[in-house]
């Protein structure tokens, strides 16, 4: 048999069949030439088994030997191995880490655990930390910015309250909280007052916002025990709205002629007007029961610890 002829045999044998190669046999010395390698390649999640089969001649007797597989690392895994740098600028915007902090240490009905979170410095420092490394940039959306300082804002009077843990009010840690510059973001050292008016109020036209914020105190909308996220804002802020509006302590529209409402509504009634034309028609947008045209007091704010 001519011995192109056994190639062509050779080379079909080891491409057509699947069987395993032959079991291992003596080779004469009369070794042939080593013909061609053909490679069987099996991905196998995050490397490849390579199982190489030699086609040689001995003898004009076409034999096939296999040789021990090389195990390669997978070029699907090293090419996609994220920057993590990248995976923590793009996820940022869930919260997640935040979320699950308020999860832990504040309860559905916005009762703050500042003992706990005395005690569990190290997440909250590790949570202010993500906030300073993702300030926002020019790429945010409008509501990506708002929500971050919505959240920095809350963040950081946990901060530093639990800081000053215990206390009976925020406002007996020092005279003038809000205007304490502690807060290091973006090259700024900010307070609380600088996040709510300057990054805040006099970027957005939306009142909602101060049912969002909380101020630590009793008489303070509720803390939302979930981060505020952008794709969620709108609902959120709505919900926090009209859980304030519906609280009773907060609001009393009991004589729908004779309304007593939040002082909240008092210190910032432009905000309100602007938006939507009065304060009524502001509550009108987010109660059931409308009100006409009735007359306003506005209830004492109680500064006691949310705690």
């Amino acid at each position: 048999m001519k011995k192109t002829n056994l190639i062509y045999i050779a080379l079909l044998l080891v491409g057509c069949s699947n069987a395993s190669p032959l079991e291992n046999n003596v080779v004469s010395e009369e070794i042939g030439t080593e013909i061609e390698v053909v490679e069987n390649v099996t991905e196998k999640e995050s490397t490849q088994e390579s199982t190489t089969t030699k086609v040689i001649l001995v003898d004009s007797v076409v034999l096939m030997e296999e040789v021990k597989p090389i195990v390669t690392e997978s070029k699907v895994e090293s090419e996609t191995i994220a920057n993590p740098v990248e995976i923590q600028a793009d996820s940022f915007h869930d919260y997640i880490q935040w979320s699950a902090f308020l999860t832990q240490h504040v309860s559905s009905s916005g009762k703050v655990n500042y003992a706990k979170i005395k005690t569990d410095t190290k997440q909250l420092n590790a949570i202010i930390l993500l906030f300073e490394k993702n300030y926002p940039s020019s790429s945010w959306s409008s509501k990506q910015r708002l929500t971050y300082w919505i959240n920095a804002y809350n963040l950081y009077t946990l901060k530093f309250v639990s800081d000053h843990y215990p206390t009976s009010s925020i406002t007996k840690i020092t005279a003038k909280p809000w205007d304490k510059k502690f807060i290091s973001l973006g090259g700024e050292t900010l307070s609380l007052n600088d996040i709510e008016h300057k990054k805040i109020r006099a970027k957005n036209n939306e009142p909602r916002i101060h049912f969002a914020l909380n101020c630590a105190s009793e008489s303070c909308p509720m803390l939302y025990n979930k981060a505020f996220t952008a794709k969620n804002l709108s609902y959120q802020l709505t919900k926090q709205t009209k859980r304030f509006l519906a609280d009773k302590s907060k609001n009393d529209f009991s004589d729908s002629n004779n309304v007593k409402i939040s002082s909240i509504f008092d210190w910032y009634k432009g905000d309100f007007v602007k938006k939507e034309g009065s304060v009524i028609a502001f509550i009108n947008k987010y109660r059931t029961e409308q009100l006409s045209d009735p007359k306003i007091s506005y209830l004492k704010y109680l500064w006691g610890l949310n705690d």
